[in-house]
């Protein structure tokens, strides 16, 4: 019996030593294959929902933003069928904006579509302001708006865009050390 109160104690304050480490937000992280840098953020509400910051060694090391959103809402047909025009609306860190639905496909028991906010975006100092000007509390926040909404059962996200401007210069630096 005292070996078990011993391991028991032992679990315990293990476990309470680990939780903060469940607590912090997942951190930025920057992947490379041959063509393309990409530094990408777990969503807050659903932990799939990546952002993408995909720059490209063949162009300069300009930039894609895209997301990935995973729905299981019973649509009447395939996402790519209802957004045939490929256009979306969401409000994006407090802005509306249009955004294109690249591709969806079907996944689990659902589907997961992948969405670009913007296409062939140079790094500057102001791109960088204007993404930490839409931000609350180190938040970004994107809302499907309009029509659109109803296709999804959790229609919003939010990243986590604490150390954003360092993270995308040193993915940024790490496209131009490796131009093709």
């Amino acid at each position: 019996m005292y070996y078990l109160n011993v391991i028991f104690k032992y679990i315990l304050i293990f476990s309470i030593w680990l939780t903060p480490t469940f607590a912090l937000t997942d951190p930025w992280q920057i992947d490379q294959d041959e063509n393309f840098i990409t530094l990408k953020k777990n969503g807050e509400i659903q932990h799939g929902n990546n952002i993408h910051f995909n720059f490209d060694k063949d162009n300069g090391c300009r930039f894609n933003v895209f997301f990935f959103i995973y729905t299981m809402q019973d649509n009447p047909s395939p996402l790519n069928e209802i957004f045939e025009d490929q256009q979306i609306h969401l409000n994006f860190g407090g802005q509306e904006i249009l955004a294109s639905v690249a591709f969806t496909s079907p996944f689990g028991f659902g589907e997961i579509a992948g969405i670009y906010v913007a296409q062939n975006i140079p790094l500057s100092k102001e791109f960088i302001k204007m993404n930490q000007d839409m931000l609350k509390g180190n938040l970004m926040t994107m809302t499907i708006q309009k029509e659109y909404a109803k296709y999804f059962d959790i229609p919003e996200e939010s990243w986590s865009f604490e150390n954003f401007g360092d993270k995308m210069h040193e993915a940024h630096n790490i496209c131009i050390a490796n131009q093709v």
